[in-house]
């Protein structure tokens, strides 16, 4: 399967299938609120003057934003990559009776065709799952009304937290065609579910998918998205956060408002948005050098075995890893963890560390019985 082909399957028919349904399409009021806010404040404007804005909401998913935006009186024309997204985004537009809103299915890696320009253009939350982010962002700046002028919002994740480094290991483990073991497995290493872990909106069955599977997982920081804003003409006008203690930090997520000054010649430069940052990289604290030491043995030791049980396996005991610590605040404390982890990793403690005999007995003779959805 292509990547783009498989990004489709991911997010337009395993992570949103249940997202608007008929029992399961009103947007929830503190939803509401919270994007209502969020928009004020990283597009720089209060709500009164989002009426009659033309926005682009990108990567729009099920349509929840556009909805939003729609509610706070724009002209928004939504776009997104997989069209049972673009079905599910017009059930919301008719359940909300909203003549100010479109679809538009597109893969905004291709520039965008629209009659439409824009004031203000969104970006929450996607475009680190395109194959170069950078040229998607030259894409989305040459959809501004005028050369001078117009806003664009960014969310995406940020590098160097603890969830993405968890994460780079993972990634170089896993092939996309353990995808369907994967899915299973997970009901055998989280028989309850994610609720004791009490962190919702970050630790959830589909964000092991969303991390470790989707074909592009590009982490960036604000010095990189800076850096490619200026080339395109944009400045940010937002406040950008001191983030001095980064590591210690399960995760965070990069948001920046920026408006375009002036117009650039965006063949010209060298732009960075292009690649997920190196969690591996030199120059880190001791303690996180000491867990990449023991990551690069580790997946050099498993890769060895060429198991799909055992690597899958393995990389739900980082996640578990993650959820555990996700409310710590002591860095040291969450690599101590995982670094103990990996030695009984590489100590071939593989039973006690993830049950995967047991698993993979179990798992094969409920694939026979045909009862595993059961």
């Amino acid at each position: 399967m292509k990547d783009i082909e498989f990004t489709v399957m991911l997010y337009g028919k395993d992570q949103f299938k249940y997202s608007v349904t008929r029992n399961n399409i009103e947007l929830p009021a503190k939803f509401i609120k919270y994007h209502k806010t969020n928009f004020q404040k990283y597009f720089k404007i209060k709500e009164s003057d989002f009426k009659g804005k033309e926005i682009l909401e990108t990567g729009c998913g099920q349509g929840k934003h556009a909805v939003v935006l729609s509610l706070m009186g724009a002209n928004v024309t939504a776009v997104d990559l997989s069209i049972d997204n673009v079905q599910r985004g017009e059930k919301l537009k008719k359940f909300y009776n909203l003549s100010n809103l479109s679809f538009i299915q597109h893969d905004l890696m291709k520039p965008l065709d629209c009659k439409n320009k824009f004031d203000l253009i969104s970006s929450h939350n996607w475009i680190q799952h395109t194959e170069n982010p950078s040229t998607v962002l030259k894409n989305l700046v040459s959809n501004f009304k005028k050369k001078g002028g117009g806003r664009l919002y960014i969310s995406t994740y940020h590098a160097n937290t603890f969830r993405f480094f968890i994460t780079q290991i993972a990634r170089i483990m896993l092939k996309s065609e353990y995808y369907e073991l994967m899915y299973n497995l997970v009901k055998f290493h989280f028989p309850t579910g994610f609720k004791e872990f009490k962190n919702p909106e970050d630790i959830y069955f589909e964000n092991i998918f969303d991390d470790f599977f989707v074909p592009y997982c590009h982490t960036t920081t604000y010095d990189i998205v800076i850096n490619d804003a200026k080339k395109l003409g944009l400045v940010p006008i937002t406040e950008i956060p001191d983030l001095k203690q980064l590591y210690s930090l399960d995760n965070i997520f990069l948001r920046i408002g920026l408006e375009k000054k002036e117009y650039k010649d965006s063949t010209k430069g060298r732009f960075k948005f292009t690649k997920p940052v190196d969690e591996f990289a030199a120059n880190l604290p001791s303690f996180i050098n000491e867990s990449i030491k023991l990551s690069k043995k580790t997946i050099k030791h498993l890769n060895k075995l060429d198991n799909a049980y055992i690597n899958c396996s393995f990389c739900l005991g980082l996640y578990r890893i993650r959820a555990q610590t996700c409310m710590m605040d002591n860095p040291k404390e969450k690599h101590q963890i995982l670094q103990q982890y990996l030695e009984m990793t590489l100590s071939n403690s593989t039973k006690s560390i993830s049950a995967y005999y047991d698993i993979q007995q179990n798992y094969m003779n409920r694939e026979e019985s045909n009862s595993f959805y059961e």
